[in-house]
């Protein structure tokens, strides 16, 4: 999904803890076991894995449907 606002990504990140902010970068964090990965994050007491998305051009972001599904803004 490609999201073209920082207000409306900003709001997906505020209500979804499996979201957050690194400068412009989203990174998405997912339950998977993340320790046997190269993107693996220890995280809150806790393996997971890591997913980033810069930004494609000013102010706009793509990310996948798939973490996208269940999100609220």
């Amino acid at each position: 999904m490609r999201i073209s606002n920082k207000e409306e990504m900003n709001s997906i990140i505020k209500n979804n803890s499996n979201f957050e902010w690194d400068n412009w970068t989203v990174v998405v964090l997912t339950d998977d076991d993340g320790y046997y990965t190269k993107n693996g994050v220890f995280k809150n007491g806790q393996w997971k894995t890591q997913y980033r998305y810069d930004m494609v051009e000013y102010g706009v972001w793509e990310i996948p449907d798939r973490f996208l599904a269940h999100v609220q803004v």
